[in-house]
Order: structure tokens, then sequence, then C-alpha cells
């Protein structure tokens, strides 16, 4: 898959142009997506890094650590999301961008008020159905997970205990809420509805981390209820944050974008600036040099 991506990037941009550092001033545009990102990031894997520090924990040498016990059952959990990651790009966002383009393609362009509601509506009709299928998809992948897992998993060579078994059942559950919870997450980040992903976020890995924390002081019974606690604390304010917004889609389309648009030029523009004009200097001298 790395290969043939690469392929079809070189394809289709055979030629770059511009400052390879341009990328750090979306940072300063967007610095809520990059919080956003480090909060998930914390969530989906510091409950594991915790357990090494746990009482399943060992030092393998140095800092390496491990806690096979449960970074097993978490990475054979983690491959049951497979189905919903790739149905969001499949189908979801097939299905709902060109309701989604209609839409705001009226907006734009001096659409009448009946259509732009008609549009409205077909938009959210299309997006509720698609996630309540991503959501029934997730449900019986998980099901089948934890059914199968039983049955298959003791014939192979993983040395599955029972409560390794436990562990593995929990977090399917775990990550399954945490699937739904992101897809619900991205669409509200089609709507430029960031404070509400932030907001997701956060509860997202505050409860996964201290979860885990607690969950490792209460006994082997409770590990992975953390990460469990913190999926469906997730999904539930992703949807209750997205309904809440859909239910006034028009005022915050209309009234609260910004009339005069204003560029942020704080550290990592400046950063950004600074590594041009360094790169500049150096490859233009050799560029000079050679020609």
């Amino acid at each position: 898959m790395l290969v043939w991506y690469h392929i079809l990037l070189i394809g289709y941009f055979p030629k770059g142009k511009g400052s390879a550092f341009y990328f750090l001033r979306w940072i300063d545009r967007y610095p809520s997506l990059a919080v956003l990102s480090e909060f998930l990031v914390l969530g989906l894997f510091v409950h594991i890094i915790l357990m090494w520090y746990g009482p399943l924990g060992f030092q393998v040498q140095g800092l390496f650590y491990g806690a096979p016990s449960y970074d097993i059952p978490a990475e054979v959990a983690f491959l049951s999301i497979l189905i919903t990651t790739v149905n969001f790009v499949t189908s979801v966002e097939v299905n709902f961008y060109p309701k989604y383009y209609t839409y705001f393609s009226l907006h734009n362009q001096g659409g009448s008020i009946t259509d732009i509601v008609q549009a409205e509506s077909e938009m959210l009709q299309t997006l509720v159905k698609e996630l309540s299928y991503t959501f029934i998809k997730q449900l019986l992948a998980t099901v089948l997970f934890i059914i199968l897992g039983a049955i298959l998993i003791p014939k192979l060579p993983l040395y599955f205990s029972d409560d390794m078994m436990k562990i593995y059942q929990v977090l399917c559950l775990g990550y399954a809420l945490y699937a739904i919870g992101n897809c619900v997450m991205l669409c509200s980040l089609y709507f430029a509805d960031t404070s509400g992903a932030l907001l997701s976020g956060f509860f997202f890995a505050l409860i996964s981390i201290g979860g885990t924390i607690f969950s490792m002081k209460s006994g082997q019974l409770y590990y992975g209820v953390g990460f469990l606690l913190s999926g469906v604390a997730y999904t539930i304010i992703a949807l209750l944050r997205l309904f809440y917004y859909l239910k006034r889609l028009m005022y915050y389309i209309l009234s609260r974008q910004p009339i005069v648009l204003r560029e942020r030029r704080m550290i990592f523009t400046i950063l950004s600036e600074a590594l041009e004009r360094r790169y500049d200097r150096k490859y233009g001298a050799i560029k000079e040099i050679n020609s």
C-alpha cells in the first residue's frame, strides 16, 4: 500500500513548488486541530503505555518496557475497527459529500431559501443514514470479534490466558465506541465545528488516562475499563455536540463566521519564514555555484 500510494502521489504531483515549510503556518491558522490530534493520540495509546508501568508491565532493558498480557489483547482488539475506518471513507464520505457540496454551493452561489432548506434536509438525512449504517456495521464486527475471538484466539500461538481474554473483550467494546465517536467527530469537522471536536477529544483523553490509572489501582478485573469509559464519553459527547450544532446549522454558517479574515502571524508562521529564508540562502548559493 505504501509503495502504491507513493506511485500515485508522484503520478498526480510530479513536480513540487512552493516552500516545504509552508504547512507550519496552518498550525497558527487552526491551532485547535493540532491540539485535537494530540488529545486523540493520548486517548488512543496512553492507556497502553500506562500499563507498562503497572502490575502487568516489566522492564526488558533500558527504556524498553512492555506488558504483553495487555499489549497483545489491545493489538488484536484494535483490528476490529478497521471496518469502520474503511467504511467511513468508502461509504459515509462518498455518499455524504455530494449532498454537503450541493448545500454549501447554494449558500455561496446565491441559491434560493427554498432550495437551501431542501438541500439541508437531504444532506442531514444522508448523514444520519450513513452514520447509522456505520454504527450497525461496527456493532456486528465487534460482536463477531468477541464471539469468534473466544473460539479462534486460544488456537493461535498467542498464549492467551483467561484474564487476557477478558481484557480483549473489554477493549473490543472500547475500540468500537472510539471508532463510532471518531466518525461523529470527523463529521463535526466537516461543518467547521472545531470547538465541539476539541471538547470531545479532550474528554476522551482525560477519561482514558484517568480511568486507566483508576483501573490499575482497582485490580486486574477492571483492566481496560478506563479505555472503555473514555470511548463511551467520546461517543456521547461527540453525538450530543453534533446534534446541537446541526439544529443551529444556519446560524453557525451565517452568523458566526468572521466578517474580516485576518491572518494569524504567530510562532509557527515566524518559524516557517525563518526556515524558508535559511533554505533559500543555503540552496540558492549551491545553485549559483553549479550554474
